[in-house]
């Protein structure tokens, strides 16, 4: 819905690049052969959204994007949240100004997989989970019924639990009471263990007070697979200044290779405003260097 597309002079469809990621999946699934691996990264450019501009959101805007393919372990996401940690702190930010949502959607995958969801009907879920925070539980359940039918209830109080959970340690509590089934209890886990060496890779790094669990992250985008985060606001307007995760099954989408991805995008807009608003933007000087 957001795609900014239009037909030119020519009588031709055109569509103005929305996102650099489908883009650098092609470019990488393509060369990857006389690439070494892991491949990084980095790229700035503009991109375009049709949609009512206000504050914070505009219809063209610059992206810094940072991503690494080839290093399936979580190893790979602990660099980019420490890179975008970083990046952020450049600026003069600190863990008062923001925090790094972290989430993951292979764990609520397998929870799904816990309630017999198939596979066609993991993706609709993951939607409705995205939008527990903002819309009401009729709307919620509504939404889920076609997927649990009776059970719509019963499964958005566990859901609505689960994004409540702000600790690792409740975290493994939260699935050792409400054990999922038996071909969903190894993934779940093999989950955790990862999370477990995410968690201690950060606090490794010193970035402990960044570090937010929150699964009420979900990410919009489709293409999105394991670890998801955001790195949110937290003063002010309580808004994402840059989101990323895991998207391991992209580059073999688009006809590449099966490469594991992850990565991140930081927009100008919302940045520019909290820089704004901190006072911390740099007085640029228009003229000669001497």
């Amino acid at each position: 819905t957001q795609l900014f597309n239009f037909e030119d002079r020519g009588g031709r469809a055109v569509a103005l690049r929305p996102e650099m990621t489908p883009s650098l999946a092609r470019l990488v699934g393509a060369k990857v052969n006389s690439m070494r691996k892991p491949i990084k990264w980095y790229t700035i450019g503009e991109n375009f959204r049709y949609e009512r501009p206000q504050k914070g959101r505009l219809r063209s805007f610059y992206q810094l994007n940072c991503d690494i393919f080839g290093e399936p372990s979580p190893a790979a996401d602990a660099e980019l949240i420490a890179t975008l940690i970083n990046s952020l702190s450049g600026f003069g930010l600190t863990s008062k100004d923001f925090c790094i949502r972290l989430s993951d959607r292979d764990l609520w995958t397998f929870f799904l997989k816990g309630w017999n969801v198939d596979d066609n009907n993991i993706e609709p879920a993951l939607m409705v989970i995205d939008k527990l925070e903002r819309e009401s539980e009729e709307k919620s359940i509504e939404h889920l019924k076609p997927i649990f039918q009776e059970k719509a209830e019963q499964f958005l109080r566990q859901a609505r639990k689960l994004t409540q959970l702000k600790s690792f340690e409740s975290l493994r509590s939260f699935f050792t009471e409400h054990p999922p089934t038996p071909e969903a209890q190894p993934l779940i886990e093999k989950r955790l263990q990862d999370w477990e060496f995410l968690l201690d890779d950060l606090h490794a790094l010193g970035l402990r007070d960044f570090i937010k669990i929150d699964l009420a992250v979900v990410r919009g985008l489709a293409y999105y697979t394991g670890f998801v985060f955001e790195a949110f606001q937290i003063t002010g307007k309580a808004r994402a200044l840059a989101g990323g995760g895991r998207y391991d099954h992209l580059v073999k989408k688009l006809g590449g290779p099966d490469l594991p991805a992850t990565g991140f995008a930081i927009g100008d807009v919302t940045l520019l405003d909290l820089l704004e608003e901190k006072k911390l933007l740099p007085q640029y000087v228009d003229g000669p260097d001497f």
